[in-house]
């Protein structure tokens, strides 16, 4: 459960900053693309770190 939970979080913290910066340059999806991959990364990251994995 934990596990999910960082995978979760990561990609709607980091999506949503991707989202912010998406609608403040104007473009369309792609920062908020490029938030939801880092944001697996790093869930996945923590993960590995945090529950060893």
């Amino acid at each position: 459960m934990t596990a999910l939970s960082y995978l979760i979080a990561g990609i709607l913290s980091w999506g949503g900053i991707g989202w912010l910066v998406d609608h403040f340059v104007g473009t369309t999806g792609i920062f908020a693309g490029i938030g939801a991959v880092l944001g697996v990364a790093g869930g996945v990251y923590l993960i590995v770190r945090r529950l060893g994995a």
